[in-house]
């Protein structure tokens, strides 16, 4: 399996190649600037907190290894995938500070390619894993807000 942020990174190249081989208009507007600082911000933040937190409670950050440890506190009451949100909130940063159509709309395959194969691989391994605590945490809490 490709390592998520490596998806991330290969969404951004493959939509900058569209730019070039399409010539799509750059996406410019009223607050550009600040809504991708707000991405960046939210973003970094999120993959930030739950690294730390997956540290602190000595388990893996690494998604293809065996998670030790089930935490549904601090960052991950907000999402069950903390880090793929933040990723996400990045690679959209990056578009718009790129002013990048094709980034944009590159960052759509790569967000379902994470959610329908990565988080679901995941998502079934805590399922057996956790066990009815995994299932009361999925109640409580969206796979990504």
């Amino acid at each position: 399996m490709m390592p998520p942020p490596a998806l991330y990174l290969g969404g951004l190249l493959m939509g900058y190649g569209l730019d070039r081989a399409i010539h799509f208009p750059a996406i410019r507007f009223t607050g550009d600037v600040w809504l991708m600082l707000a991405l960046a911000v939210i973003g970094a933040l999120l993959v930030l907190s739950a690294v730390v937190q997956l540290r602190m409670a000595k388990t893996t950050v690494m998604p293809h290894r065996a998670a030790s440890t089930l935490l549904t506190s601090g960052v991950f009451t907000l999402s069950r995938n903390p880090i793929y949100l933040g990723f996400t909130c990045l690679a959209a940063a990056m578009a718009l500070s790129q002013h990048s159509a094709g980034m944009l709309l590159m960052l759509a395959p790569v967000v379902w390619v994470i959610h329908s194969h990565v988080i679901a691989a995941e998502e079934a391994f805590h399922s057996e894993k956790f066990g009815e605590a995994w299932q009361d945490y999925c109640r409580r809490t969206r796979r990504w807000l």
